[in-house]
């Protein structure tokens, strides 16, 4: 007897960027992440009478959902297919070969968008396979355990509109031996100036850290006169975007005395820095890495424990500091030449 087909460890998901929300394009990555598309026409019952105690008029279209969630292990090289949908458009990398990827996020003024073309699908494809495109990623987490091992990846897509019955971009295979962002390889450095951020090291005290990004994006929808594709989104608004870091640590003099700074007030700043090097050398010295620089207040803290060893569990929330010139920035080194 043959196999039952669409099994889910033949499923693939592979992106590619476009330039116009409009307009896909044919994958050129596939990434090492779960994930499928699913189109969601909101078809509504007319709530009408219609003299019968069954429903006999058919139900109508409402506003199409598009999305995808992501989940998986991070690796260096696609990092910059996180940062750009999420974050900033138009970055291309320098150097090589080992590239430079810099995302440093405007707040006064709202980036450009990078907008992906997302295919999944499975062995059953022909038939089955799935296009989005105008992809954005509206909020995403990424971070690591206390096993300190490869990060954890989650990230929430919304797509412009979708492409039913599509064969997958052909000649496409993951990374077979990715170099993986290891919490072990995480440095955290917190300041109380501008300055002097990436100065300050919490040396041997993170356990785990997780970082949480929303956009809390707007979708635009506006009316075109158009008989076909009506309801496919037209573009995104910029919400108040809020990028939020949880930290749990040893419970050291260090940060004890951060977490008695709850209370103060004013709220003092803190400039925290998250460097992720890696044993795994590019070309020459050059190691991959991604460094993360963001300006926040401490919100909360929390007491707890890791079997026999008390920890404090602190939550940050970033802001625009003019001093720095920025609420966020990320660069990452990786062997990764284009999208």
């Amino acid at each position: 007897m043959s196999p039952i087909q669409g099994f889910t460890r033949l499923r693939y998901n592979q992106v590619g960027v476009q330039t116009v929300i409009g307009t896909p394009v044919a994958a050129t990555r596939a990434l090492p992440y779960r994930g499928i598309i699913n189109v969601n026409p909101n078809r509504t019952d007319p709530d009408v009478d219609v003299g019968s105690i069954d429903r006999i008029i058919a139900p109508f279209a409402g506003a199409k959902s598009v999305t995808n969630a992501w989940s998986g292990k991070q690796a260096f090289n696609d990092l910059p297919y996180i940062f750009g949908p999420a974050g900033k458009g138009g970055v291309t990398a320098t150097g090589g070969p080992a590239y430079t990827w810099t995302y440093q996020y405007a707040s006064l003024t709202a980036d450009s968008f990078q907008y992906l073309t997302d295919e999944t699908g499975d062995d059953t494809n022909a038939t089955y396979g799935i296009q989005g495109y105008g992809g954005v990623i509206n909020d995403y987490t990424i971070g690591f355990p206390e096993s300190l091992e490869a990060m954890d990846l989650a990230a929430n897509l919304i797509f412009a509109d979708a492409n039913l019955a599509t064969a997958k971009t052909g000649a496409l295979s993951v990374d077979t031996a990715p170099t993986w962002v290891y919490g072990a390889n995480a440095a955290f450095s917190v300041d109380t100036t501008s300055g002097n951020i990436g100065g300050t090291l919490w040396p041997e005290t993170v356990h785990s850290a997780s970082w949480s990004w929303n956009n809390n994006l707007d979708q635009k929808r506006f009316t075109s006169g158009s008989n076909s594709n009506p309801f496919a989104l037209q573009g995104f608004g910029r919400g108040q975007r809020v990028i939020e870091l949880t930290l749990q640590v040893a419970e050291s003099a260090l940060a004890i005395a951060e977490a008695n700074t709850i209370d103060d007030d004013p709220v003092p700043n803190r400039y925290i820095q998250m460097l992720v090097t890696s044993p795994a050398i590019i070309t020459g010295s050059t190691h991959y890495s991604w460094n993360r620089r963001v300006a926040m207040r401490l919100i909360s803290v929390t007491p707890g424990a890791i079997g026999g060893n008390s920890t404090l569990t602190f939550l940050y929330r970033a802001f625009y500091d003019s001093g720095l010139g920025y609420a966020a920035r990320d660069v990452v080194v990786n062997s990764l030449a284009t999208q």
